[in-house]
């Protein structure tokens, strides 16, 4: 199944998501990826519901390339209308019947990279000690950045991020931060 990958930060798109993705689903092997500011897409912003609009709009240019399927994640970015707006897109069948998993990340996608202080321990060959409910910080990329400084490290890229994503217990994952990707695992186990 040719799938179109849509995400916001370099972190995300270079590595972390797509190791997040074939540990939940190894049988997705052909993934193309995009960011979600690509210029080349355009959305009528108009007011309102501005997250289900480029949902959507991504989702019918996954159609028009020829893809079968679309995962698109966002971070929710202390606006928590975004999680209804990703919602709301992701129940839409009026406007394609794309297979899809649309994921917000709470607050964002840093949150889920201090989920299991066991995966950062052997990332970073030192002993972390991590929140149990990561989607609680007010700002997790902050958190990520101070936690690294703490330890002596320099600042997290996004090859960090995909080998710590490689090192995640899922489990650990979906329940400590449930509410973004507890919702996104399921909807690409469903997809």
């Amino acid at each position: 199944m040719r799938v179109l990958v849509v995400v916001e930060g370099k972190h995300e798109r270079d590595g972390a998501v797509h190791a997040l993705i074939q540990r939940l689903r190894p049988d997705l092997a052909d993934l193309d990826f995009d960011r979600l500011a690509n210029s080349d897409i355009h959305v009528h912003h108009g007011t309102g519901r501005g997250y289900e609009k480029k949902a959507i709009r991504w989702m019918r240019e996954a159609e028009r390339r020829g893809f079968e399927a679309i995962i698109l994640l966002v971070d929710r970015d202390k606006v928590a209308q975004r999680t209804t707006e990703i919602t709301n897109a992701q129940n839409n069948t009026d406007v394609c019947a794309l297979r899809r998993a649309l994921g917000v990340a709470i607050e964002s996608f840093d949150a889920w990279m201090l989920a299991d202080e066991k995966a950062l321990s052997i990332v970073l060959a030192k002993t972390v000690q991590t929140r149990s409910e990561p989607e609680t910080l007010a700002d997790p990329k902050d958190h990520f950045t101070r936690l690294l400084a703490t330890l002596g490290l320099a600042s997290g890229g996004a090859e960090l991020y995909a080998r710590i994503a490689r090192e995640l217990d899922i489990s650990r994952l979906e329940t400590r931060c449930s509410q973004g990707f507890g919702v996104f695992a399921g909807r690409l186990r469903n997809m």
